[in-house]
């Protein structure tokens, strides 16, 4: 695996390497040749691997690890948003409108015109950590001549101005439709612009054109080296339609790839993928097609995961059922009899048994081997959930940003819930394989930041929520490195620094196990590298 003289095209000394290999947990240098590692040791361990055309990096102690591995996250979707609508993660409604403006201002008329990432907690925030929503009139004061579409950033509520719940076919009079909302004025009843879950799917899947592949190929662009520059070498995202996935087959071909993907295919794509013969890990290491996704419920920001027992301060609200009981059933056994891994965002106590009785139901009729089937968000557990999903050998891929980033939002929840929410310490101590995961746009994607959260479980404030599910540093990594590599399949390849391994890795500026947890999100990151090539910093 050298170059044809036996020498490594690149070596790395004098660093603080944590390969995260336990025959190996430490190293001072390494070796990379045709985008694999070749060597892994000392200093004197890696002289005979250099020749007169190695390059040779002394990184002079600074910490090395495997390539960060984001095991849910809506990837070339946010390219495309981040080109073509607006950034509404603003702090006043003023300047939110403005943002939407701009996009108004260069917008033909009665096109529709986009917006994502409001949070209602941090917009017109006060003191005590309220905020407001975006409403109908508010967008009516953009624009009356556009319909507009604003997605909340946990992106299972969007908000409407008048002409885009017109064109929507929503009126006063409309019914909640299946699987979804309509917000309403509370005395008045007349709909206020906030649409919920499924009620948006045919605006979002039907009425608002596709973008184009220029479009997606910029998106592609612009989310690679957003993500390459925090660390990230591997992502799982969490969405992809074919002409997604057609866009990350040409942008690979033209070298602009820069990122590993393993495409979690929207469940629409599931009969012409079954068709085709096609099943979960066809592709290379560069792009592979991954498990089928689906939702089955709501939001933890937002208030609509489908719980067993109400929301703080409410008698009646469980959340919303994305899917019912009978069509997730139905859903997981063909695609797990067509040899595909199913990977089903659940959110709620009630919605995870049931994703996992459609599990237990599907292998008993099929039994299969490894299927490392997945609960993606899996966020409120307990006991017998647990005991359950190592019995299965069922993933977790909880969000590792949220606790940091919507603390405020965890008073929905009170105290008792929120010790078995974004359970990592509970999913280690009972053997289920969880991940790093952020599913931005809704969390950050700072992979520091993650292991931060989920070490100190503290938030933006430094209040701290559900402190028992604290894990330790080490534990931390080990969610966005092996664990990310085993969700897919992979840990033969990727996820630690190892002889024969791909070539991807992180430098950091600092050594996560020796820095305040408050400040590990503050560490910088100083290259990326993947497959060997240095794809941020140097």
């Amino acid at each position: 695996m050298t170059t044809a003289n036996g020498k490594a095209e690149t070596v790395i000394k004098n660093a603080n390497i944590m390969t995260m290999d336990p025959a190996r947990p430490k190293a001072q240098a390494l070796a990379m040749a045709h985008g694999r590692f070749v060597g892994i040791g000392s200093n004197e361990d890696m002289e005979g691997l250099v020749g007169p055309g190695t390059k040779v990096f002394d990184l002079g102690g600074k910490t090395t690890l495997p390539g960060f591995i984001d095991a849910h996250i809506h990837v070339l979707n946010s390219g495309v948003r981040h080109v073509m609508a607006a950034d509404c993660d603003l702090p006043t409604l003023t300047q939110v409108q403005a943002a939407l403006r701009e996009r108004v201002e260069k917008t033909p008329a009665e096109e529709w015109v986009q917006g994502f990432k409001f949070d209602d907690t941090k917009t017109e925030r006060t003191s005590s950590n309220e905020g407001r929503h975006l409403y109908r009139d508010d967008l009516d004061a953009v624009s009356s001549a556009h319909p507009m579409l604003v997605a909340h950033r946990a992106g299972h509520v969007f908000y409407m101005n008048s002409a885009g719940l017109a064109a929507a076919g929503y009126n006063d009079e409309s019914t909640d439709p299946p699987g979804g909302r309509l917000g309403r004025h509370p005395d008045t009843g007349r709909l206020n612009g906030m649409v919920y879950e499924r009620a948006i799917d045919h605006v979002r899947f039907g009425l608002i054109p596709t973008e184009t592949e220029e479009t997606r190929r910029e998106g592609l662009r612009t989310i690679c080296g957003m993500l390459n520059r925090v660390g990230l070498t591997s992502v799982h995202d969490a969405r992809v339609t074919a002409d997604e996935f057609q866009t990350y087959q040409d942008g690979r071909a033209a070298g602009e790839l820069s990122l590993r993907v393993y495409a979690l295919m929207w469940y629409p794509q599931f009969p012409a993928l079954r068709d085709a013969g096609i099943k979960t890990g066809l592709g290379d290491d560069r792009l592979r097609v991954g498990g089928i996704k689906m939702v089955a419920d709501g939001a933890i920001a937002t208030r609509t995961a489908y719980l067993s027992q109400p929301y703080e301060g409410s008698q009646c609200d469980h959340g919303i059922l994305a899917m019912e009981k009978d069509e997730i059933e139905a859903q997981v056994m063909a695609m797990h009899q067509a040899g595909f891994q199913v990977c089903i965002h659940a959110n709620g106590d009630v919605t995870i048994d049931m994703v996992l009785t459609a599990y237990e139901r599907a292998q008993k009729a099929f039994p299969r081997s490894d299927t490392r089937h997945r609960i993606e968000h899996c966020t409120l557990v307990n006991p017998d959930l647990l005991g359950r999903m190592k019995a299965l050998g069922v993933i977790a891929t909880p969000f590792c940003t949220y606790v940091y980033h919507h603390g405020e939002k965890m008073r929905y929840y009170g105290e008792q819930r929120l010790e078995w929410m974004f359970a990592q310490r509970s999913f280690i101590d009972s053997g289920v394989v969880s991940t790093g995961a952020t599913d931005y746009p809704p969390g950050p994607f700072e992979p520091l930041l993650g292991i931060q959260s989920c070490v100190t479980r503290t938030d933006s404030t430094g209040k701290e929520w559900g402190v028992n599910q604290k894990i330790s540093v080490e534990e931390a990594l080990r969610l966005y490195t092996v664990n990310g590599a085993y969700a897919s399949f992979e840990e033969g390849i990727k996820g630690s620094i190892e002889v024969g391994k791909l070539a991807d890795l992180v430098v950091l500026g600092s050594d996560p196990t020796q820095t305040d947890p408050l400040g590990i999100k503050d560490i910088q990151v100083e290259r990326t590298i993947v497959g060997g090539d240095t794809v941020y910093g140097g």
